[in-house]
């Protein structure tokens, strides 16, 4: 399922919704072609020393899309809150450790849930609300926009081309 967000009013929020879907198109394009066709056991195997495992890649994405979906929706209801969190979050760790050895077919099935919940936040949003801020307890005070690119979308592709180079370094 690809969709293509157009809004006239909101140029700006379109292009961050764009940028989501063509990342989370380009993620069902490695699952349904080359990660389907990968020995099963290389998606849990890590490609370099103190690298994540293809599959804790999946699984990390799957967690993180409602995750910050839900940061954004709270951060427009009280502009200027905590925002976030850090790498060492243990509920972060837990949910990449216990969806880290499942199969390709569950992570399939989890994804759109995960992936519908980030555009239905991302469509509430309007260009103005893009300069609201928050703070994170490591970069301090940002705006809407940077979080959601620094969080959101250019997360998506980052954890794309660390699945790309997993599967390159195992060929």
């Amino acid at each position: 399922m690809t969709i293509t967000p157009t809004d006239p009013a909101n140029p700006q929020v379109a292009a961050i919704r764009q940028d989501a879907a063509t990342s989370y198109g380009a993620l069902n394009q490695l699952i349904d072609g080359p990660l389907a066709a990968l020995a099963p056991e290389k998606l849990y195997r890590e490609a370099a020393e103190n690298e994540w495992t293809i599959m804790e890649n999946l699984a990390h994405v799957v967690e993180f899309m409602p995750y910050w979906a839900n940061e954004v929706a709270k951060l427009l209801a009280e502009p200027g809150r905590n925002f976030g969190r850090v790498a060492t979050d243990e509920r972060r760790i837990k949910e990449i450790a216990d969806h880290a050895h499942d199969s390709l077919d569950q992570i399939k099935t989890m994804l759109p849930i995960s992936y519908a919940r980030l555009q239905e936040v991302l469509a509430s949003l309007r260009d103005s609300d893009l300069v609201i801020t928050g703070k994170h307890i490591r970069y301090g005070e940002k705006t809407l926009a940077w979080f959601i690119e620094d969080f959101i979308t250019g997360h998506l592709r980052a954890h794309n081309r660390q699945i790309e180079e997993a599967m390159r370094a195992m060929s």
